[in-house]
């Protein structure tokens, strides 16, 4: 049974905001993780360049890029 010396009461607000700042640390590192990794930074460099060619498809749905794929 939970003795009631033994928890903390927060304020819903403030586990909101705890809750914020873990999403965006957590964002952050994996970033930092794909940066890191020598093929990420080769997939991301190529992606870009062929952004910078005009060499990409946009696409609306899931659909559109199962179309794609065939």
């Amino acid at each position: 049974m939970l003795d009631l010396t033994e928890s903390v009461t927060i304020p819903k607000g403030l586990l909101k905001g705890l809750c914020a700042g873990l999403v965006k640390v957590e964002e952050a590192l994996a970033t930092i993780e794909e940066l890191m990794d020598k093929e990420s930074l080769e997939r991301i460099r190529k992606a870009e360049d062929e952004y910078r060619n005009g060499e990409y498809v946009t696409v609306r749905s899931g659909r559109e890029i199962r179309k794609l794929a065939e």
